[in-house]
């Protein structure tokens, strides 16, 4: 495959991608407006919906729990194969919605981007997801299906607000220690392998 062609199919899979994106960050959004903690069931909690689940072109169907916490500021989530479920969560200091809503777009969009490309992966065949669940994280953060959906994460992130990828990367590493549990070294080795991902 040419260059040129590689760049197509990028750009072809990135607008495929940004309008689910939008759907769900925009829904969690919403919900988060509305409720101040609990669990969540996405799309069946909004009425006006015909369906349980959300089902894009190119995706398995699937739906989205939502769990919303008091506690310091994050937002994590995964990928349930088993169910076709996207957990998220959010947490956040009590009263302090409003001056977090930016940010929390911005990080909604970052996570959903990089658990939908899982979606992607496991409808495709990409990889092979039914792996051994690594010992370290380092382990982890290098398998090739999470350096895949950490770039095509970072990537959206890195669109929406205007900022190199690698400035995104280094942020978010250096900014969410408490998740990945990587020391300095580590860190630049899974950095290095996201940013020279093809």
């Amino acid at each position: 495959m040419s260059m040129r062609q590689t760049i197509r199919k990028i750009i072809n899979e990135d607008n495929k991608m940004r309008e689910p994106i939008r759907k769900i960050v925009r829904d969690i959004i919403t919900v988060f407006k509305f409720e101040d903690e609990g669990e969540f069931f996405l799309p069946e909690y909004f009425d006006d919906r015909d369906s349980m689940i959300y089902d894009f072109l190119g995706l398995n169907p699937f739906s989205v729990e939502l769990i919303i916490d008091y506690g310091n500021y994050g937002v994590n989530a995964y990928y349930s194969r088993d169910d076709e479920t996207i957990v998220v969560k959010i947490q956040y200091d009590e009263g302090d919605k409003n001056s977090i809503l930016y940010k929390l777009i911005g990080d909604l969009n970052e996570t959903v981007a990089h658990e939908l490309r899982h979606i992607k992966q496991n409808k495709t065949g990409m990889f092979d997801l039914d792996v051994k669940e690594p010992d370290t994280p380092l382990e982890y953060y290098t398998q090739e299906h999470e350096i895949d959906s950490q770039y095509f994460g970072f990537k959206r992130l890195s669109k929406l607000l205007r900022k190199p990828l690698e400035e995104i990367v280094k942020n978010w590493f250096e900014t969410n220690r408490e998740i990945h549990r990587l020391n300095d070294d580590e860190i630049e080795i899974v950095i290095d392998k996201i940013l020279t991902h093809k």
